[in-house]
């Protein structure tokens, strides 16, 4: 009698000693972002009922606020099925970049409109209480400031 024997306790004993040893998942590095962040992938265990696999990210220094790219929260939250490659990243990190500089350039130009407002002598419309009418005669600060300077010994 050669080979191995199919035994009934043999078959018992052999599953009960596997459903006892846990099972280690090792996480898999799915990607890295443009800030250094890593994220990984923990694969479904086959005896657990969860569904889907955890995803999880090392932020760098341990900041737990950190920015996190939005093709890559994304993935986290399982809202898209596969890791963003490294061109999508790339290509949005440009977009953003040139976002940023074109709001940058808009805010400039209205400051300087701003200010070419405030040099011209274009009278401003007043709002709420700037808009009543005032009188030199019955202004009181102006006369206690004359006042005071006359009762000031020189």
């Amino acid at each position: 009698m050669s080979g191995k024997q199919r035994g009934l306790f043999r078959m018992i004993f052999r599953d009960f000693l596997a459903s006892i040893r846990p099972t280690i998942n090792r996480p898999k590095l799915m990607g890295e972002d443009y800030f250094g962040t890593k994220y990984y992938e923990v694969s479904i265990n086959p005896t657990s009922k969860k569904k889907r696999p955890s995803r999880y990210f090392e932020a760098i220094n341990d900041d737990f606020e950190q920015e996190i790219p939005a093709e890559w929260e994304a993935w986290l939250r399982h809202r898209r099925k596969e890791p963003p490659t490294f061109t999508e990243i790339e290509t949005n990190y440009k977009i953003q970049v040139t976002k940023k500089l074109n709001a940058a350039e808009k805010l400039e130009a209205s400051k300087k409109e701003i200010e070419a407002l405030k040099k011209t002598d274009i009278p401003v419309e007043k709002h709420g209480y700037e808009s009543f009418p005032t009188y030199e005669e019955y202004s009181t600060t102006n006369k206690l400031a004359e006042l005071k300077s006359k009762l000031k010994p020189k």
